[in-house]
C-alpha cells in the first residue's frame, strides 16, 4: 500500500517540472489536477505563469487533461482558458475517473503522466492506473477542510512534510 503513495518524482510546483525530459522519455500526456495544483483553492482561473507553462507543454506536443473532484462545469472555463481537455467524469482516486481523462487524452497509461498536490487522490489514483505520477506542493494553505484532514494523513502514513 505505501508504494501506492509515493509519486515517481516530488518537485516543489509545476514549473520545476523539466517537460523536455518527460516528452524524451517517451510521455506525451499529462492529467492534471486542478486545485492548489494549478490554481489556488477554488479559484479557478489561471495566473500568468501557470498559463505559459501550459503553453509550452501544448507546443512540445503534450495532450493536457483537466482531472478535478470538482464538477465538470466549474473547470470547464478554466479548461478553456488554458486551451486543454476536462474529464467528463471525476471521483479521485476511484480508477474510472483516470480511464476517463486517459479516453479524453486517447492515451495510455504507458504514455501518460499524473501530476497533482495530494497523495491519497491525484498519486494514488495516478499509481493504481498504472501512470508515473509527480507531486508538486500546494500552492496555498487554504484548502478545503477535508483535505486538511487529508494533509494530517499524508504526514502520518506516507511521511510528507
Amino acid at each position: 500500500m505505501l508504494k501506492a503513495l509515493k509519486p515517481n518524482l516530488q518537485l516543489a510546483s509545476i514549473h520545476d517540472i523539466d517537460l523536455i525530459k518527460l516528452w524524451h522519455l517517451g510521455y506525451r500526456n499529462i492529467i492534471i489536477d486542478v486545485d492548489n495544483t494549478i490554481t489556488a483553492w477554488n479559484r479557478h482561473q489561471a495566473g500568468e505563469e501557470v498559463v505559459k507553462w501550459f503553453n509550452k507543454a501544448r507546443d512540445l506536443g503534450f495532450g493536457i487533461c483537466l482531472l478535478s473532484n470538482n464538477s465538470q462545469s466549474t473547470i470547464a472555463g478554466l479548461a478553456s482558458e488554458l486551451g486543454v481537455l476536462v474529464s467528463p467524469k471525476s471521483g479521485k482516486p476511484f480508477s474510472r475517473a483516470f480511464k476517463s481523462a486517459l479516453s479524453a487524452l486517447s492515451a495510455t497509461a504507458e504514455n501518460t503522466v499524473v501530476i497533482g498536490d495530494q497523495i491519497f487522490t491525484d498519486i494514488l489514483g495516478g499509481k493504481r492506473a498504472g501512470m508515473y505520477t509527480i507531486l508538486v506542493d500546494p500552492i496555498d494553505k487554504k484548502e478545503f477542510i477535508g483535505t486538511r484532514l487529508m494533509r494530517l494523513l499524508e504526514k502520518v502514513i506516507a511521511g510528507r512534510k
